[in-house]
């Protein structure tokens, strides 16, 4: 076989390999998105991690107080299975309560609960609200400030799972619920007029709830 009839085989040969791996190519390139393995997170995978500090304040006018405060705390998506997709997701707070340990409680005023999270993983989060002007506070001339402390906190918030196609977008509302079971109070109240300041550095008992 001469050299020019061995480079004719040569290149016979890699042409018809090219021609069986070209449909190879053209399958994968044509397989449809919803041919991956994803699921539907569901409402209730989404659980509660740990909690971080409480902290709030109440500015009173004839003991009328504004209460405004602030919650850190962890959720934990781990167990929501998507699949092979991990998307993130937000959660936008609608509201909540504070009670008391004269057993009254309060609606929010104002509540805000904002803040990005992965499936998959835990992300942090945090919530503010503010009960303005509502909250009777009873004087106390001697510090610190003790007849009437915060016991428990609710949040309402929105869990909106971001699409990935095929998923659609969920939305799940869920109420969070801690106890604030050692909260310390610093400030007082005389004649109607002061501020208080609490904080509680372990609170407890956290319950996530789908609505």
């Amino acid at each position: 076989m001469s050299q020019n009839d061995s480079k004719l085989v040569k290149r016979r040969t890699v042409l018809k390999g090219a021609a069986w791996s070209a449909p190879v190519v053209a399958a994968a390139a044509a397989m449809p998105v919803s041919a991956a393995s994803v699921t539907n997170p569901g409402c209730g995978c989404l659980q509660v991690g740990s909690l971080g500090a409480f902290t709030a304040q109440a500015v009173t006018v004839l003991n009328l107080g504004t209460v405004t405060g602030t919650m850190a705390y962890n959720l934990d998506s781990t167990g929501c299975d998507t699949g092979f997709f991990k998307p993130a997701y937000t959660i936008v707070g609608v509201g909540g309560t504070i009670s008391f340990s004269d057993g009254t409680s309060n609606q929010f005023t104002v509540g805000a609960t904002t803040g990005a999270g992965t499936i998959g993983q835990i992300s942090a989060f945090d919530s503010t609200f503010s009960v303005i002007g509502q909250i009777n506070m009873p004087d106390d001339a001697i510090p610190p400030y003790s007849p009437k402390v915060p016991t428990r906190v609710c949040f309402t918030f929105t869990a909106i799972f971001i699409p990935i196609l095929p998923l659609p977008q969920i939305e799940c509302t869920y109420q969070l619920c801690y106890d604030i079971t050692s909260p310390s109070s610093l400030g007082t109240i005389i004649l109607g007029t002061g501020t208080v300041n609490w904080s509680d550095l372990t609170p407890s008992n956290p319950v996530l709830t789908p609505q």
